[in-house]
């Protein structure tokens, strides 16, 4: 009966430490996705903004020779 009550303890307290440990860390990982996700935008936005320049200055030159 004492080692059913030490294992029904020890399983509550595992439980209680998981949900504790959820709390904080999923907020946490959520705010790690959007970060990522914004840099990937971000990256995505100068490629753009760098192909378009490439392509006016490709045509310039080609105007000017």
């Amino acid at each position: 009966m004492r080692s059913f009550a030490t294992f029904t303890v020890a399983g509550i307290a595992g439980l209680v430490a998981l949900k504790l440990l959820a709390v904080v860390l999923l907020p946490l990982l959520g705010l790690a996705a959007g970060l990522v996700m914004m840099m990937v935008k971000l990256v995505l936005l100068v490629a753009v903004g760098y192909f378009v320049l490439s392509l006016l200055r490709n045509r310039k030159e080609s105007r000017a020779a």
